[in-house]
């Protein structure tokens, strides 16, 4: 394994944490913003600006993981969908990601729209509300089954 893998993986289970908390907030914001009729502000685009960025840099982070450790070798056997562990890392950890993503860059397009503010904060919160249900429903927490759990903090020197 390269010397540099060990240092994206606790970059990419760091900034999990980062997500969470601008998903949350951008959640929040939102239905603050729907419930109360409220203006739709430039702080408003920018927590979703935030969370988008923390998105982008956690899909190249995730993609690099993917292609550098070999994990797209590790699961070409084809055995891959009976398999729990390699079907949630082949599969279903990445294409849910990447689902979420996707509807997180949805949801900020709609700020950048000149539509109702009202409208805004709805589309920008189920956008951003389902995304944040993906993500943490597909984050490998320490709970979760042998060989998909990684540690909810991860130390820097952790290899897996």
């Amino acid at each position: 394994m390269q010397s540099y893998v060990p240092g994206f993986i606790y970059l990419h289970s760091i900034l999990r944490y980062f997500i969470l908390l601008f998903a949350l907030i951008v959640v929040v914001q939102s239905l603050i913003g729907m419930l109360g009729k409220k203006k739709f502000k430039t702080g408003n685009k920018q927590s979703a600006l935030v969370l988008l960025i923390f998105c982008d840099l956690q899909l190249l982070l995730g993609l690099a993981l993917y292609f550098l450790t070999g994990t797209i070798n590790k699961f070409s056997d084809g055995d891959v969908m009976k398999d729990p562990v390699k079907r949630f890392w082949a599969v279903e950890h990445g294409v849910s990601m990447l689902i979420a993503i996707i509807l997180v860059h949805i949801g900020y397009s709609f700020t950048k729209k000149l539509m109702d503010d009202d409208r805004k904060f709805k589309r920008i919160f189920w956008c951003v509300f389902i995304a944040l249900i993906l993500i943490v429903a597909m984050i490998p927490w320490q709970w979760k089954s042998e060989g998909i759990a990684r540690p909810n903090i991860p130390a820097m020197h952790a290899q897996s």
